[in-house]
């Protein structure tokens, strides 16, 4: 892949990109056409349903150039209670894959980018004093109806138990409002990591302990929670029910993990599995949805459901509105097409 196949350099390492944002003049002054309906996020009002997820967000201006480009609510990619570095490269390698709606398979790469790829960056951070500055200014950058996200993670010690764990969260959490954030994802899914912090979806219990002391830290403020794949409908149902009193909406879904083998059969990332992410993942994510929404809606409940995850198209954000999501994140075709939102913007208001 050359630098032209995305506003993201895969050739270069994470470190490098975090300074080397994109200029949205290059893209002169597009029209911003706007998308008619009242729309909310986390029940905020919000100009459009139009967000992006915390993956290519890495800093205040990757948020800046994002937010000048069609989308309206902007995720601060993931910060911690520390600094973190990131996983070296490649961290995004593109795969030749179909659809993918299992777990733990095996796929290859390929040599070219085909709208989806293996994420491999571990959910790196910088120390709070700098992320709490740049989050404040993020949020200072964007425009009335826009709104700021900021997800975070816990980063546990081999000793912690769950409530250090918790307190971790919390801590994050409330650090991320005093900066500015008008919502705050907690991301109980990474498929990028193989620690506690990464897996916690596929624990509810433990969530639920974790969800209740972010509640009591933040008070009464927009809280989301990021899930992973999840195709059991009695753990789908478990979420609902436990997410109930707690979060505002659920976001849906980080990646689908995976292992990589080269085309000659050699394990990537050291045999570890990667988060695959874009349009192979499409097809589950919109059933992964449409099956929470039958509890949600069974239940009479007020959970909110965000979609995200291979949603490449005006069809697709149609698709998960019809079923009842609130809004939708998009990550890989605005990586791929920074002018992405403005085109959905234009085809969403032709006859």
């Amino acid at each position: 892949m050359t630098d032209d196949h995305t506003v993201y350099n895969v050739n270069r390492d994470y470190e490098w990109n975090y300074h080397h944002v994109p200029c949205a003049e290059v893209h002169g002054n597009p029209d911003i056409a706007p998308i008619p309906g009242n729309w909310t996020y986390a029940g905020l009002p919000v100009a459009s349903p139009l967000a992006m997820s915390a993956g290519p967000l890495l800093n205040s201006r990757w948020i800046a150039y994002y937010a000048k480009l069609g989308f309206d609510v902007l995720t601060y990619k993931t910060v911690r209670r520390c600094k973190r570095d990131s996983y070296p490269t490649p961290n995004l390698v593109p795969v030749a894959t179909g659809e993918l709606k299992q777990a733990h398979t095996e796929i290859e790469c390929s040599d070219h980018m085909d709208h989806s790829w293996a994420v491999s960056f571990g959910m790196p951070s910088r120390e709070p004093v700098v992320w709490q500055e740049d989050v404040t200014r993020a949020r200072e950058s964007l425009r009335s109806g826009q709104l700021l996200s900021v997800s975070v993670v816990a980063t546990p010690e081999p000793s912690d138990n769950l409530h250090d764990i918790a307190e971790d969260y919390a801590s994050c959490a409330k650090g991320a409002f005093a900066s500015g954030a008008d919502v705050v994802e907690v991301n109980f899914s990474c498929p990028n990591v193989a620690t506690r912090d990464g897996m916690l979806y596929a624990q509810p219990e433990a969530s639920l302990e974790i969800l209740k002391r972010v509640r009591d830290s933040i008070q009464d403020r927009p809280l989301l929670v990021k899930l992973g794949y999840i195709s059991n409908p009695e753990l789908a149902r478990h979420w609902v029910e436990l997410a109930e009193g707690w979060a505002q909406a659920l976001v849906m879904v980080n990646c689908i993990g995976t292992k990589v083998k080269t085309r000659e059969g050699d394990p990537l990332f050291d045999g570890e599995p990667r988060g695959i992410a874009g349009q192979a993942i499409c097809s589950a994510v919109k059933d992964q949805v449409r099956l929470f929404r039958s509890i949600i809606k069974e239940r009479a409940s007020s959970l909110r459901i965000i979609a995200v995850g291979g949603i490449s198209s005006l069809q697709d954000v149609h698709d998960h509105l019809e079923t009842g999501a609130e809004a939708v994140q998009i990550a890989t075709a605005a990586m791929l097409d920074p002018l992405w939102a403005i085109r959905v913007r234009r085809e969403w208001n032709q006859p």
